[in-house]
Protein backbone atom coordinates (compact mmCIF):
# COMPACT_ATOMS: atom_id res chain seq x y z
CA UNK A 1 0.00 0.00 0.00
CA UNK A 2 2.94 2.58 1.25
CA UNK A 3 5.46 1.12 -1.28
CA UNK A 4 5.82 4.78 -3.03
CA UNK A 5 5.46 6.36 -0.05
CA UNK A 6 9.28 6.65 1.14
CA UNK A 7 10.39 9.48 3.06
CA UNK A 8 13.39 10.40 0.50
CA UNK A 9 11.02 10.39 -2.09
CA UNK A 10 8.56 12.78 -0.99
CA UNK A 11 11.67 15.23 -0.07
CA UNK A 12 12.51 14.62 -3.39
CA UNK A 13 9.46 15.63 -5.04
CA UNK A 14 8.84 18.77 -2.47
CA UNK A 15 12.59 19.50 -3.67
CA UNK A 16 11.45 19.87 -6.71
CA UNK A 17 8.42 21.92 -6.10
CA UNK A 18 10.03 24.21 -4.30
CA UNK A 19 12.74 24.77 -6.93
CA UNK A 20 10.29 25.40 -9.59
CA UNK A 21 8.43 27.72 -7.81
CA UNK A 22 11.40 29.82 -6.82
CA UNK A 23 12.28 29.55 -10.54
CA UNK A 24 9.35 31.00 -11.41
CA UNK A 25 8.74 33.83 -8.66
CA UNK A 26 12.46 34.90 -9.95
CA UNK A 27 11.12 34.78 -13.36
CA UNK A 28 7.88 36.85 -12.42
CA UNK A 29 5.91 34.37 -13.66
CA UNK A 30 2.39 33.80 -11.48
CA UNK A 31 3.41 36.55 -9.17
CA UNK A 32 -0.15 38.17 -9.74
CA UNK A 33 -2.53 38.39 -7.52
CA UNK A 34 -0.26 37.19 -5.64
CA UNK A 35 3.42 35.54 -5.94
CA UNK A 36 2.28 31.80 -6.43
CA UNK A 37 5.92 30.52 -6.89
CA UNK A 38 7.38 32.20 -3.99
CA UNK A 39 4.59 30.80 -1.63
CA UNK A 40 4.48 27.54 -3.31
CA UNK A 41 8.21 26.90 -2.20
CA UNK A 42 7.66 28.12 1.27
CA UNK A 43 5.06 25.89 2.03
CA UNK A 44 6.87 23.39 0.57
CA UNK A 45 9.80 23.75 2.81
CA UNK A 46 7.16 24.16 5.45
CA UNK A 47 5.96 20.05 4.16
CA UNK A 48 9.06 19.00 4.50
CA UNK A 49 10.46 19.84 7.73
CA UNK A 50 7.25 18.84 9.01
CA UNK A 51 7.57 15.29 7.34
CA UNK A 52 11.13 15.17 8.45
CA UNK A 53 10.04 15.49 11.94
CA UNK A 54 7.39 12.88 11.65
CA UNK A 55 10.26 10.57 10.93
CA UNK A 56 12.76 11.28 13.59
CA UNK A 57 10.76 12.47 16.66
CA UNK A 58 9.67 9.60 18.60
CA UNK A 59 6.58 10.35 19.96
CA UNK A 60 5.41 12.11 16.48
CA UNK A 61 2.78 9.39 15.10
CA UNK A 62 1.95 10.98 11.87
CA UNK A 63 3.12 8.38 9.80
CA UNK A 64 1.41 5.40 11.98
CA UNK A 65 1.26 4.47 15.69
CA UNK A 66 4.40 4.29 18.20
CA UNK A 67 4.44 3.99 21.66
CA UNK A 68 7.28 6.31 23.90
CA UNK A 69 5.27 6.56 27.17
CA UNK A 70 1.79 5.75 28.91
CA UNK A 71 -0.48 7.75 30.99
CA UNK A 72 -1.13 6.12 34.24
CA UNK A 73 -1.20 7.31 38.09
CA UNK A 74 1.12 4.19 38.72
CA UNK A 75 4.80 5.55 39.63
CA UNK A 76 6.32 2.82 37.00
CA UNK A 77 8.78 3.04 34.56
CA UNK A 78 10.78 1.13 31.62
CA UNK A 79 14.27 0.54 31.05
CA UNK A 80 15.54 -0.34 28.00
CA UNK A 81 18.54 -0.70 26.65
CA UNK A 82 19.92 -0.47 22.84
CA UNK A 83 22.35 -2.00 20.82
CA UNK A 84 23.75 -4.81 22.42
CA UNK A 85 24.54 -7.54 23.42
CA UNK A 86 27.75 -6.10 23.73
CA UNK A 87 30.27 -7.92 25.99
CA UNK A 88 31.43 -6.46 29.01
CA UNK A 89 28.80 -4.17 29.27
CA UNK A 90 25.49 -6.29 28.86
CA UNK A 91 27.30 -8.48 31.10
CA UNK A 92 27.81 -5.72 33.68
CA UNK A 93 24.39 -4.32 32.91
CA UNK A 94 22.42 -7.35 33.95
CA UNK A 95 24.31 -7.40 37.47
CA UNK A 96 23.06 -4.50 38.29
CA UNK A 97 19.69 -5.33 37.35
CA UNK A 98 20.18 -8.43 38.97
CA UNK A 99 21.49 -6.93 42.43
CA UNK A 100 18.35 -4.43 42.60
CA UNK A 101 16.33 -7.18 40.97
CA UNK A 102 14.67 -5.19 38.38
CA UNK A 103 13.41 -6.09 35.23
CA UNK A 104 14.59 -4.09 31.50
CA UNK A 105 13.90 -4.47 28.22
CA UNK A 106 16.94 -5.19 25.87
CA UNK A 107 16.60 -4.50 22.12
CA UNK A 108 19.16 -6.90 20.57
CA UNK A 109 21.06 -6.45 17.10
CA UNK A 110 20.52 -9.45 15.15
CA UNK A 111 24.41 -9.61 14.44
CA UNK A 112 25.39 -9.01 17.95
CA UNK A 113 22.84 -11.63 18.95
CA UNK A 114 24.54 -14.21 16.70
CA UNK A 115 27.85 -13.41 17.52
CA UNK A 116 26.73 -13.46 21.38
CA UNK A 117 23.80 -16.38 21.88
CA UNK A 118 25.34 -16.75 25.56
CA UNK A 119 23.98 -13.34 26.31
CA UNK A 120 20.31 -13.11 24.59
CA UNK A 121 20.02 -16.58 26.56
CA UNK A 122 21.35 -14.91 29.94
CA UNK A 123 18.98 -11.60 28.87
CA UNK A 124 16.18 -13.83 28.82
CA UNK A 125 16.47 -16.18 31.64
CA UNK A 126 16.39 -13.48 34.07
CA UNK A 127 13.36 -12.33 33.12
CA UNK A 128 13.84 -9.39 30.97
CA UNK A 129 12.09 -8.87 27.95
CA UNK A 130 13.71 -9.26 24.11
CA UNK A 131 12.64 -6.28 21.59
CA UNK A 132 13.90 -6.47 17.40
CA UNK A 133 16.60 -3.58 17.29
CA UNK A 134 17.45 -5.09 13.28
CA UNK A 135 20.17 -7.18 12.15
CA UNK A 136 22.90 -4.38 11.03
CA UNK A 137 21.69 -1.25 12.80
CA UNK A 138 21.01 0.42 9.24
CA UNK A 139 18.81 3.44 8.97
CA UNK A 140 15.94 1.90 7.56
CA UNK A 141 14.79 5.41 5.75
CA UNK A 142 17.80 4.68 3.38
CA UNK A 143 17.07 1.30 2.16
CA UNK A 144 14.64 -0.66 0.20
CA UNK A 145 11.25 -2.36 1.04
CA UNK A 146 12.85 -5.87 0.75
CA UNK A 147 15.86 -4.77 2.88
CA UNK A 148 14.01 -3.25 6.13
CA UNK A 149 12.20 -6.90 5.65
CA UNK A 150 15.32 -8.69 5.52
CA UNK A 151 16.78 -6.71 8.82
CA UNK A 152 13.41 -7.38 10.67
CA UNK A 153 12.97 -11.37 10.09
CA UNK A 154 16.52 -12.26 10.08
CA UNK A 155 16.15 -10.48 14.02
CA UNK A 156 13.80 -12.42 14.90
CA UNK A 157 14.57 -15.56 13.59
CA UNK A 158 18.23 -15.72 15.26
CA UNK A 159 16.35 -14.65 18.55
CA UNK A 160 13.76 -17.24 17.78
CA UNK A 161 16.81 -19.82 17.56
CA UNK A 162 18.31 -18.94 20.94
CA UNK A 163 15.21 -18.34 23.44
CA UNK A 164 12.59 -20.41 21.90
CA UNK A 165 10.50 -17.09 21.19
CA UNK A 166 9.98 -14.41 19.01
CA UNK A 167 10.04 -10.61 19.50
CA UNK A 168 6.78 -8.99 19.59
CA UNK A 169 8.21 -5.53 19.81
CA UNK A 170 10.51 -3.47 17.44
CA UNK A 171 12.56 -0.21 18.18
CA UNK A 172 13.94 0.90 14.66
CA UNK A 173 17.48 2.31 14.58
CA UNK A 174 17.62 6.17 15.82
CA UNK A 175 13.98 5.58 16.05
CA UNK A 176 13.91 6.96 12.72
CA UNK A 177 10.50 5.55 10.41
CA UNK A 178 8.62 5.80 7.57
CA UNK A 179 5.23 4.60 6.15
CA UNK A 180 6.88 1.86 4.56
CA UNK A 181 9.00 1.38 7.74
CA UNK A 182 5.91 1.08 9.91
CA UNK A 183 3.91 -0.92 7.39
CA UNK A 184 6.29 -3.96 7.23
CA UNK A 185 6.48 -4.01 11.05
CA UNK A 186 2.72 -4.24 11.33
CA UNK A 187 2.81 -6.79 8.68
CA UNK A 188 5.52 -8.70 10.89
CA UNK A 189 3.01 -8.14 14.08
CA UNK A 190 5.85 -5.96 15.78
CA UNK A 191 4.64 -3.09 17.68
CA UNK A 192 7.10 -0.37 17.63
CA UNK A 193 8.19 1.44 20.81
CA UNK A 194 10.38 4.47 21.11
CA UNK A 195 11.14 6.37 24.29
CA UNK A 196 9.89 9.51 26.10
CA UNK A 197 13.50 9.83 28.37
CA UNK A 198 16.48 10.02 26.45
CA UNK A 199 19.92 9.84 27.91
CA UNK A 200 22.40 10.57 25.06
CA UNK A 201 24.37 8.53 27.14
CA UNK A 202 26.73 7.40 23.52
CA UNK A 203 28.43 10.52 23.61
CA UNK A 204 30.15 9.79 27.11
CA UNK A 205 29.33 13.08 28.85
CA UNK A 206 29.84 11.22 32.28
CA UNK A 207 28.23 8.75 34.42
CA UNK A 208 26.60 11.56 36.75
CA UNK A 209 25.60 13.33 33.46
CA UNK A 210 23.83 10.58 32.26
CA UNK A 211 22.18 9.84 35.67
CA UNK A 212 21.05 13.08 35.52
CA UNK A 213 19.33 13.51 32.10
CA UNK A 214 17.23 10.46 33.25
CA UNK A 215 16.26 11.81 36.55
CA UNK A 216 15.51 15.26 35.46
CA UNK A 217 12.74 14.57 32.91
CA UNK A 218 11.46 10.72 34.10
CA UNK A 219 7.60 10.93 35.19
CA UNK A 220 5.22 8.12 35.74
CA UNK A 221 4.73 5.73 32.52
CA UNK A 222 8.21 6.89 31.41
CA UNK A 223 10.31 4.63 28.63
CA UNK A 224 13.86 5.56 29.18
CA UNK A 225 16.74 5.15 26.61
CA UNK A 226 20.16 3.98 27.52
CA UNK A 227 22.81 1.82 25.15
CA UNK A 228 24.32 -1.62 26.77
CA UNK A 229 25.94 -1.54 23.02
CA UNK A 230 27.23 -0.25 20.29
CA UNK A 231 26.15 -0.91 17.10
CA UNK A 232 27.39 -3.53 14.51
CA UNK A 233 31.01 -1.36 15.18
CA UNK A 234 31.02 -2.11 18.99
CA UNK A 235 33.77 0.37 19.62
CA UNK A 236 32.91 2.25 21.60
CA UNK A 237 32.98 2.12 25.77
CA UNK A 238 30.10 1.56 27.97
CA UNK A 239 31.12 1.89 31.34
CA UNK A 240 29.38 5.39 31.95
CA UNK A 241 25.93 3.85 30.88
CA UNK A 242 26.58 0.85 33.23
CA UNK A 243 27.67 3.15 36.33
CA UNK A 244 24.89 5.67 35.37
CA UNK A 245 22.00 2.62 35.21
CA UNK A 246 22.93 2.01 38.95
CA UNK A 247 22.71 5.55 39.90
CA UNK A 248 19.48 5.57 38.17
CA UNK A 249 17.98 2.61 39.37
CA UNK A 250 18.51 3.58 43.25
CA UNK A 251 17.99 7.11 42.92
CA UNK A 252 14.47 6.18 41.17
CA UNK A 253 13.81 3.12 44.21
CA UNK A 254 14.12 6.22 46.61
CA UNK A 255 11.56 7.79 44.65
CA UNK A 256 9.06 5.48 44.83
CA UNK A 257 8.83 3.86 41.38
CA UNK A 258 9.30 0.28 40.22
CA UNK A 259 10.79 -0.99 36.80
CA UNK A 260 8.79 -2.85 35.02
CA UNK A 261 9.23 -4.23 31.38
CA UNK A 262 7.65 -2.56 28.12
CA UNK A 263 5.14 -4.97 27.94
CA UNK A 264 4.34 -4.49 31.72
CA UNK A 265 4.15 -0.75 31.69
CA UNK A 266 1.72 -0.94 28.18
CA UNK A 267 -0.45 -2.97 30.50
CA UNK A 268 -0.78 -0.36 33.18
CA UNK A 269 -2.12 2.29 30.63
CA UNK A 270 -5.14 4.06 31.29
CA UNK A 271 -6.43 5.94 28.70
CA UNK A 272 -4.31 6.46 25.75
CA UNK A 273 -0.56 5.45 24.93
CA UNK A 274 1.37 8.28 23.63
Amino acid sequence: MFDNMRLISMLGVLTIIVIIGLVLDYLHILRRPVRLGFYTAILGIIFGVALTLSAVIPENDVFGRVFCEVNTKQKVVALTFDDGPYPPYTNQVLDILKENNVKATFFLLGKNAADHPELVQRIYAEGHQIGNHTYNHVDLLKVDRSTVVSELERTNQVLFAITGVKPHIVRPPHGFRDPVVLEVMAEQGLKVVEWSVMSRDWTNPGMEVIANRVLDKTRNGSVILLHDGDGIAAQASRAQTVEATRLIIHQLKAEGYTFVTVDDILAKAEGTNK
